[in-house]
């Protein structure tokens, strides 16, 4: 008799687990009110595009011109960062390679901005002008 009452038991476990999953599956799809969304068809999916816009918004302009470009120079020695601003160079950065250091600027006046690298009696010289409107580096070595 316990065998039968056993067996009986779960089977109902089974039939009533069996039920919440096919519930559960059918559930899916549908939101928490119970209706769920029918796909498009051809028809309405074809009216959605007709009613966007064919071709995304005009860009607007920008009266402000675009940041100077800026050309990095390398050498042994280190690296440079330029811009031109208008018809004269700004070194906007200079690092030193390892074993090399900037050297100070001189008193000289010259007529295009340069960066000395030196380590010990070698330096290399990187000196700058402006080409319609880009950088251009000379570099000269002194060993």
């Amino acid at each position: 008799m316990r065998l039968t009452t056993g067996f009986a038991l779960w089977v109902v476990a089974a039939v009533a687990a069996t039920a919440v999953g096919l519930v559960a599956v059918s559930a899916i799809g549908t939101d928490i009110f119970g209706a769920g969304q029918d796909p498009l068809s051809q028809s309405e999916v074809d009216d959605l595009l007709a009613s966007r816009p064919s071709s995304p918004p005009a860009a607007t302009t920008s009266s402000t011109p675009p940041p100077p470009e800026e050309k990095t120079t390398k050498t042994e020695g280190g690296t440079v960062i330029a811009r031109c601003e208008g018809a004269l160079v700004r070194i906007m950065s200079a690092s030193p390679a390892q074993g090399f250091r900037v050297d100070p600027d001189d008193d000289e006046v010259d007529d295009h901005p340069s960066v000395k690298f030196q380590s010990g009696e070698r330096e290399i010289e990187v000196r700058l002008r402006c080409v319609d409107g880009t950088p251009s580096a000379e570099i000269r070595y002194d060993d």
